[in-house]
């Protein structure tokens, strides 16, 4: 880890495009100032630790919603009805849609 002393309104460059300004010291807070591109996304740490969090929660549920999916499928033989016959009543743009 790279540890800097900067003074109030002093700026740290990080690459060529960010910058990380000392805006106010009181006490033992420190707040920072941080320029930085739209695509470039800056979160507190914690706030980045529960969005990562919050998205493996979230895959994991998916894979499971796919597996159950997958198993439900397979339990009910996995073939959808495509024949005309079991569309007797249907339009001809729903039969096309079919």
């Amino acid at each position: 880890m790279l540890v800097l002393s900067r003074h109030r309104d002093e700026t740290i460059m990080i690459g060529d495009e960010i910058e990380l300004t000392v805006v106010d010291i009181r006490g033992d807070k420190v707040r920072l100032g941080i320029k930085a591109p739209v695509q470039v996304a800056v979160h507190r740490k914690e706030v980045y630790d529960a969005i990562r969090l919050e998205n493996k929660q979230a895959a994991q549920i998916s894979q499971s919603a796919a597996a159950a999916i997958g198993q439900a499928k397979r339990v009910a033989g996995g073939s959808s009805v495509s024949s005309n016959h079991s569309m007797r009543g249907a339009s001809a743009v729903d039969r096309r849609r079919q």
